[in-house]
């Protein structure tokens, strides 16, 4: 989401340069470049004039810190009121009650179900004792499909019992009640279109229920649709927030701005892929410097902590200190750049990481699966010594693992070199050598590449510039 957005914005910085002060005439071709951006990223038109002459406001005659130039000053100027009309600070669910009701509307399509088993996940993972449950009459499909969520998230699923949706929403909140359940997620029905008898059925749903939360679910993907649909349902159910969903299909992103400036909604969760933990917090103030550039470097630590097996990653620190790393390490600390979304997840909320969105999305990572193939494929004395794999073993793990023998060769080849590098960190030497890695193998992990990359080169499936 935002990366043709940011793309833009990003680079309209670079076209300012000179004196202490931001003239007029600088100002006003700025804004000229960072409207058509806006109105391209699909954010409405009310929306964009707001901003714009805010930032107008702000900018005109703004005195430049002596280590800042123009351009910094109005980017600092736009973030913050970027982060403003996205919602300003994030907040969190309101889950104090119990149990606590977060009741989710939106159309038919919009990814509803999926979402509720998503936030089950994360409020599971904080601690939170959850239960899910569906009031949808209509489509028995679609409470099946909840109750197989609930149980791959490893969280009850609640049958409501009666003849409505009200009557089946206090059902469910009775047994929430009964089980001690700190939160009850209720899946309500959705249509093609808003209509008089959905707003009445959620409405009544949401008085039953006592719904703490009411968050709307929007597809990202319907653009400046997604405007007056948020205002139909906030004018019927006082929303308390929205879920954007296929955020990662969304290169625009104008939906995110356009709701929550318009209705004065925030967006408070983003689904950001198909799998089940492909969703996050939004935070408007972090969200406001990934569109401008400035990368999220909270948000990567963050992802770092929720993905990373600390046990593993203590074994592995503790190798390193005896100068210890086989390739098992290896072949995990692969596994552990995938669980967090992989090279161009990273790259893209790393600050002063410059490469344009396409390149990031086509980011391969099959290189780095076909190289833990490889390992796996080697029986553990192999990958504790790798002096054994004589040209027999060599063709039995590239046939086992579907790869090539130069590709083994190459692979093995990388491993020793990163091998002796690690030996190297033990004592003071330890920084530098990082360093040197670092820079050998590509930066941010480019040396876990499959392809012989000579020094500086970039990480594994990073198309050629």
């Amino acid at each position: 989401m935002f990366d043709r957005l940011s793309e833009k914005l990003g680079g309209i910085a670079n076209k300012l340069r000179g004196s202490a002060r931001v003239s007029e005439a600088d100002l006003d071709a700025t804004l000229r470049d960072m409207r058509m951006a806006l109105l391209e990223a699909d954010v409405a038109l009310p929306v964009t004039r707001h901003l714009m002459d805010e930032v107008r406001e702000q900018a005109l005659g703004a005195d430049v810190a002596k280590s800042l130039n123009p351009g910094q000053v109005i980017i600092k100027i736009l973030q913050d009121v970027l982060a403003d009309i996205l919602g300003g600070q994030r907040r969190d669910l309101n889950v104090s009650k119990i149990p606590s009701v977060i009741l989710l509307c939106g159309l038919q399509g919009a990814g509803k179900t999926t979402t509720a088993g998503k936030l089950a996940r994360l409020l599971t993972s904080q601690g939170k004792k959850v239960a899910l449950t569906s009031v949808d009459v209509t489509r028995p499909a679609a409470r099946e499909q909840l109750q197989v969520l609930a149980a791959q998230v490893d969280v009850p699923y609640l049958i409501g019992e009666g003849n409505s949706a009200a009557r089946m929403a206090a059902s469910a909140l009775k047994q929430a009640r009964t089980g001690g359940h700190h939160v009850l997620i209720l899946d309500t029905a959705g249509r093609q279109v808003v209509d008089d008898a959905l707003m009445a059925e959620i409405r009544e749903v949401a008085e039953v229920a006592q719904a703490t939360e009411r968050l709307l679910v929007l597809d990202s993907m319907i653009g400046q649709t997604a405007l007056p649909i948020a205002e139909q349902f906030h004018a019927s159910l006082d929303l308390s927030g929205c879920i954007l969903t296929k955020t990662d299909a969304d290169v625009r992103g104008g939906a995110a701005l356009s709701v929550a400036h318009s209705t004065g909604v925030p967006v408070r969760y983003v689904g950001t892929g198909e799998k089940i933990d492909a969703f996050e917090f939004f935070d408007p103030v972090r969200m406001a410097g990934r569109i401008l550039g400035q990368g999220d470097i909270v948000g990567l630590v963050e992802k770092v902590q929720a993905s990373v097996d600390h046990e593993k990653a203590e074994k592995v620190a503790n190798k390193l200190k005896k100068g210890k790393f086989d390739l098992m390490d290896f072949a995990e600390q692969l596994e552990q750049m995938q669980n967090m979304g992989g090279m161009g997840s990273m790259l893209k909320m790393m600050p002063g990481v410059k490469l344009p969105s396409e390149a990031l999305s086509q980011m391969d990572e099959k290189p780095m699966k076909r190289m833990q193939a490889m390992v796996y494929s080697m029986t553990p004395k192999e990958r504790e010594r790798p002096t054994l794999l004589n040209g027999s073993r060599k063709r039995r793990i590239a046939g086992g693992s579907g790869t090539t023998l130069p590709e083994l060769n190459r692979m093995l080849k990388q491993f020793a070199q990163m091998q002796k590098m690690m030996k190297k960190m033990k004592g003071g030497k330890g920084k530098r050598m990082m360093a040197q890695m670092m820079g050998k193998f590509g930066g941010a992990g480019g040396g876990f590449g499959g392809g012989g990359m000579p020094p500086g080169g970039m990480p594994p499936g990073m198309p050629k510039m």
